[in-house]
């Protein structure tokens, strides 16, 4: 009897992700027929509450609209100016719409008669006193009122919304009369504010007026003169004008000499840098030069080095510090020849100050001596022109002053100085603002869809069944084998699952079952695994059905395959094959009632099949013994594959037993049946059998057919129908 290879008490898998994967396309297909249902719902809803609120909550909106004008540039000019730019309206807007929700002007109206007619103020009247509560209607109007400003255009207001239409137009026209006024108190008090400034300046320039002709007067009659001989054109006036200007040369030359000394000082302090040329006057020095021409020599050796020898050897090294104290030593004989320069630069520069300031003073002592003779003449007529100047141009500001004060006043009379204008009055609303059917409904369609679809989310979320692969490799330590559609799904109209391979083969079920048999088949060949236990977690998980299909698989591929029906409680797999399930098979072998060969069923598809055998011998605890390892290793010997069914683990025992005896072990899940819980504790237990666990295979999966793949699979039939055809 040949030695079984050795298998993997385990396979590495890759690391699962934490928590639930969701495929949102998988879950809405699921449940699609029950957004148009609720939305059809929502719809309803929106519509009940539209009624609910339109009978106990309905609400009227107004507005009164006011407009930024570009106001007057002068009290006689025709109209306003034609634009004002976007930043000034945007600006001033604001802080209108801000004025407008100001508490005294909400107060004003408040109080205002004719408020006490509308509906909303009877919520504030004091019962007792049968007296407005100012302060709490003022609080409730502060949190109602909006404001509204339309970006593009000049427009601003304020506005409002209560349960009776009637109180709209009363609450904004009292609110806007109010604001208005305080404007216009405002725009006032600006105008009076201006104007006393204007008088006040114009009284003080008369006053100024009235003393200096007075001072004039007292003038002429003090030196008894009428007339002034003019002195600008004497010689001695002619000498005085060249001293003059030599003087002024003189001072120009030494303000010249005393901030270039300052200069030259602050740049030996160190508060002042030195400039360009003071650096370049440094390094024209034949000391500098002389260096410079050292450290270009110095850094053509350096280059040399650099091609001769590596970067880290000594020499480059040494070179490069001789290269660098170099360049620090020119930079410090630079920073000594500057300090000498300009340590020259200042004594000369003082020493010209000095000869400047004498030749000035010897001017200017002249000038004097020059002007003695001229100063009584120019002395009177210098005075009265002076004032007659002091008197011309206070004439000139007393008669701007009264233009300004007019042009105030005729500003404060004209109605379109104002820069606010209220352009609309408010108008009792004819329509509700809300609620409105055609938001109503939307709104309830929406949060129906959208509770419908978190509802489900959150079950999926929470569900602990296995509907997808994605489920299965939540499980710690599971891989998938393969994915077998739900029979309902499949587009061929394939009826019975059972041996689809046989009776459709060109069904999306069985392309499915040699597909995933191709994975698993591709994996025992790796091992060279010759006995496959296939066995469910739960029951009803289609086993039977996986191990025809497969088996019909393996054969149609050369693979001589045989299958053993291993579950004692309820054997249903040569029954599948058109067989007698009670017939001799494997108890009678392992109660040594028959013979191998007088177990062994052929069937018309090749593939053969050792039924559970006779009720009486059907004792589960035999199948761990070693008969039953003997039988294995006989039927290994006959055929290339072994497939075993197992009864569910969760229900019997068996599958532990055959799992030490066997190569390779495939569990099927059922979906939308078997928990990941149960899954995972199924193959903790497998896992610690000699056998290899392939994966897990999920069977009945639904919406594996839908989109893209159903596609495929609908152009595989049709192009298989068409061979038909052709041939």
């Amino acid at each position: 009897m040949p030695t079984p290879p050795p298998r993997n008490v385990g396979s590495p898998n890759r690391p699962m992700p934490k928590g639930r994967a969701l495929d949102p396309v998988r879950v809405l297909r699921r449940y699609w027929k029950g957004i148009p249902v609720w939305g059809i719902v929502g719809a309803l809803i929106g519509t009940g509450a539209f009624f609910l609120f339109a009978r106990v909550y309905p609400l009227y909106s107004g507005e009164v609209m006011f407009e930024v004008r570009p106001g007057l540039g002068e009290a006689t000019d025709i109209a306003t100016t034609d634009t004002i730019s976007d930043k000034m309206v945007e600006r001033v807007a604001a802080t209108q719409v801000y004025l407008i929700k100001e508490r005294s002007i909400l107060t004003e109206a408040v109080t205002n008669r004719t408020i006490r007619e509308t509906v909303w103020i009877e919520q504030f009247i004091d019962p007792a006193t049968n007296t407005v509560l100012i302060d709490e209607a003022v609080d409730q109007l502060i949190e109602e009122v909006g404001t509204v400003i339309k970006k593009g255009t000049q427009l601003y207001g304020v506005a409002w919304s209560g349960h009776v239409p009637a109180d709209i137009p009363i609450m904004l026209n009292a609110i806007s009369d109010s604001y208005m006024r305080r404007t216009k108190e405002l725009d006032d008090q600006g105008f009076r504010s201006n104007m006393e400034l204007f008088e006040d300046q114009g009284r003080r320039i008369g006053f100024l007026l009235q003393d200096l002709n007075d001072d004039l007067g007292a003038f002429i009659q003090q030196k008894g003169i009428t007339t002034l001989d003019d002195a600008r054109f004497s010689a001695a006036m002619f000498e005085i004008q060249q001293l003059t200007e030599q003087a002024t040369l003189s001072r120009q030359g030494l303000m010249g000499l005393k901030q270039t000394y300052l200069q030259i000082a602050a740049k030996l302090d160190g508060t002042m840098e030195p400039t360009m040329e003071d650096r370049l006057r440094a390094e024209n020095d034949n000391i500098v030069i002389r260096q410079e021409q050292i450290l270009e020599s110095l850094q053509a050796n350096l280059r040399a080095l650099r091609e001769r020898l590596g970067a880290s050897h000594p020499q480059i090294k040494e070179s490069e510090i001789t290269v660098r104290a170099t360049k620090d030593q020119i930079e410090s004989k630079i920073l000594i020849i500057i300090r000498r320069n300009l340590t020259a630069e200042l004594r000369e520069t003082d020493s010209l100050i000095q000869r400047t300031e004498a030749s000035l003073e010897r001017t200017e002592v002249e000038i004097e001596i020059k002007d003695a003779s001229l100063r009584d003449l120019a002395s009177n007529q210098s005075v009265f022109e002076g004032m007659e100047s002091k008197r011309k141009r206070l004439e000139m500001q007393l008669d701007e002053n009264q233009r300004l004060t007019s042009s105030l006043k005729l500003m404060q009379l004209r109605a379109d100085a104002s820069r606010v204008r209220r352009l609309t009055p408010a108008l009792e609303p004819r329509e509700k603002s809300f609620p409105k059917i055609e938001i109503m409904i939307p709104v309830g369609i929406v949060l129906s869809i959208g509770a419908f679809v978190g509802i489900i989310f959150l079950r999926e979320l929470t569900d602990q069944k296995i509907r997808s692969a994605s489920d299965v490799l939540i499980i710690p330590g599971a891989r998938v084998a393969g994915v077998l559609p739900d029979v309902d799904e499949d587009p061929s109209g394939l009826e019975d699952a059972e041996l689809a391979l046989l009776t459709s083969p060109d069904s999306v079920f069985s392309e499915s079952c040699r597909q995933a048999w191709a994975g698993i088949n591709r994996s025992l060949q790796q091992s060279a695994h010759q006995t496959l236990l296939v066995l469910s977690a739960a029951p009803e998980a289609g086993t039977t059905t996986v191990i025809g299909n497969f088996a019909v698989a393996a054969q149609s591929s050369g693979t001589r395959t045989i299958v053993v029906d291993c579950n004692f409680r309820r054997p249903c797999l040569a029954s599948m094959f058109d067989k007698d399930d009670g017939r001799l098979g494997v108890a009678d072998l392992l109660a040594d009632g028959a013979g191998l060969d007088e177990v062994i069923i052929h069937t018309k598809s090749g593939v053969d099949v050792i039924s559970a055998g006779t009720p009486a011998n059907r004792l589960f605890q035999r199948l761990g013994s070693e008969k039953m390892r003997s039988i294995l290793a006989q039927l290994r010997d006959k055929y290339d594959l072994v497939i075993i069914d197992a009864p569910p683990s969760i229900v019997a025992g068996d599958a532990v037993l055959l799992a030490n005896l066997v190569d390779a072990i495939t569990l099927v899940v059922h979906s939308d049946k078997d928990e990941r819980g149960l899954v995972a504790r199924v193959l903790r237990e497998l896992g610690q059998s000699r056998a290899e666990v392939l994966g897990v295979m999920l069977n009945a999966a639904v919406g594996t057919v839908g989109g893209y793949f159903r596609k495929n699979y609908l152009a595989m039939i049709s192009y298989s129908e068409q061979d038909d055809n052709d041939e």
